[in-house]
């Protein structure tokens, strides 16, 4: 019985890890639901994580004979090895981002001038918002996103910004991009981290859409160009597909 439980949890394993992420990061209907796919995301994740060490450990556990075979003494310490490596690629993942997400807000506290809304404003052309997240996030934008949006375009970009501050969205690509370090030979872990990336800026735009318009945070995004919250090692998410989302 435990073999047939190790085979199955092995089985379960392999199909989150591949097939499922494959078929997920192609379908249609996330975009429509963004909050629904995350969840969805976050239980192929865990529970991915979890079958594989479920395999070893029932391995580890399997009563073939009266003592104790090799193949329980691999199960176990592949068990201890997999769960280890899993569980200290997210930590190490974890103190590298905030490391570089604080020395990001070390730098544009001494660049940047706090305007009456409590907005970092950077002195540079480019147009351009942004979120650095944390306990104290710092919602930034460039002078020349301010130079280029009008009020309601610029009130869009901003309120979508603080979707991301206020929701804590890093916590929420952070765990993907620890599986993506730790399978990058894994295709289907690169994937999911672009795929969550895109939904978690689908869960701001439809905060600032509701705070604002529409279509006044497609315009926005039209100009502005793309955005991601920065250092959470993933790239940029294309603004087409959101911005058609928005106007649809």
């Amino acid at each position: 019985m435990v073999s047939v439980l190790a085979a199955l949890a092995a089985f379960i394993s392999v199909v989150l890890a591949w097939p499922v992420p494959e078929r997920l990061s192609r379908a249609a209907w996330p975009s429509r639901h963004p909050k629904r796919a995350i969840a969805l995301w976050q239980a192929v994740g865990l529970l991915g994580g979890l079958s594989a060490v479920g395999c070893l450990l029932l391995l580890g556990f399997d009563p073939l004979g009266r003592d104790w075979t090799l193949l329980n003494l691999v199960g176990l310490a592949g068990a201890a090895v997999l769960l280890t490596w899993l569980l200290g690629v997210l930590l190490t993942n974890t103190i590298r981002i905030e490391r570089q997400l604080r020395r990001q807000r070390d730098a544009v506290d001494l660049l940047s001038w706090i305007d009456d809304d409590g907005v970092l404003v950077l002195d540079h052309p480019e147009p351009a918002a942004y979120c650095l997240p944390g306990p104290r996030p710092r919602i930034v934008v460039t002078h020349g996103a301010i130079a280029s949006l009008g009020p309601e375009e610029l009130a869009a970009v901003l309120a979508h910004e603080r979707a991301h501050a206020v929701g804590r969205h890093e916590l929420i690509i952070q765990p993907f991009v620890a599986w993506e370090s730790a399978l990058p030979f894994l295709p289907p872990a690169h994937r999911a981290t672009a795929a969550v990336a895109e939904l978690v800026e689908m869960l701001a735009d439809d905060a600032a859409a509701l705070a604002t318009s529409p279509r006044a945070l497609a315009r926005a995004l039209a100009q502005v160009g793309s955005d991601r919250l920065p250092s959470d090692g993933t790239a940029p998410a294309s603004v087409l597909p959101r911005v058609r989302r928005l106007v649809q």
